[in-house]
């Protein structure tokens, strides 16, 4: 027996289940869990903190933060900006070198996080839970990745009359193709093919910041 996880609409919602098998039909999981590991403090205590769940599209998440001009930075980019997780396994340091401690590891590729500073060989990152680190530039992705804040409607077009696609659950990691001017965004998943389009402001790593 397998238990209910997420829904998928094609002209009509499925239930389908972690292990079973439904013919035709692809559905995108939400994001598990990501651990991020404290190293031991003086103390010899570690921290841990699971992040299990995804601010909703009512919370603010982007508070006090300083725009710098892309003609002011280092990379030439402007801050702030979402970048996403290159790696697996990301460590998230205190300060801009190696020499700062861990303070944070990530467990997931393709997380969207904010640059809100940087020199030229380091960034540093505010996650989804507003926590902030220093990472160097070599973990970091331009790739546009998003995170459902809510259970989310991908429609076949840009307009909320468009047929209904799939229904993505909250957490789930979408990939973020292009916008237009009313703010509609497509998304995708490349593994499975999956893809259509939804409100930016439903996503964290959307934008604009």
């Amino acid at each position: 027996m397998c238990h209910s996880s997420i829904r998928v609409l094609d002209m009509r919602l499925v239930e389908i289940c972690i292990g079973c098998v439904l013919s035709g039909l692809v559905a995108l999981a939400p994001l598990s869990a990501f651990a991020q590991t404290a190293v031991p403090n003086p103390g010899g205590q570690n921290i841990n903190r699971i992040v299990e769940d995804v601010p909703g599209p009512n919370e603010r998440l982007t508070r006090h933060l300083i725009h710098v001009s892309a003609t002011k930075t280092p990379s030439g980019l402007p801050v702030p900006r979402f970048v996403s997780l290159k790696y697996s396994k990301s460590y998230g340091r205190t300060g801009p070198s190696r020499k700062h401690p861990i303070a944070w590891v990530y467990h997931k590729r393709g997380l969207p996080v904010i640059v809100v500073a940087e020199t030229p060989m380091w960034r540093k990152v505010r996650d989804i839970s507003g926590t902030e680190s220093w990472m160097h530039k070599g973990l970091l992705s331009g790739k546009k990745m998003v995170l459902a804040r809510t259970e989310t409607i991908l429609r076949s077009k840009p307009r909320s009359d468009a047929r209904k696609r799939a229904i993505i659950a909250k957490g789930a990691l979408l990939e973020m193709e292009s916008c237009t001017v009313d703010d509609w965004c497509k998304f995708s998943d490349k593994a499975s093919g999956l893809s259509g389009y939804a409100p930016r402001s439903l996503f964290w790593g959307a934008g604009p910041l």
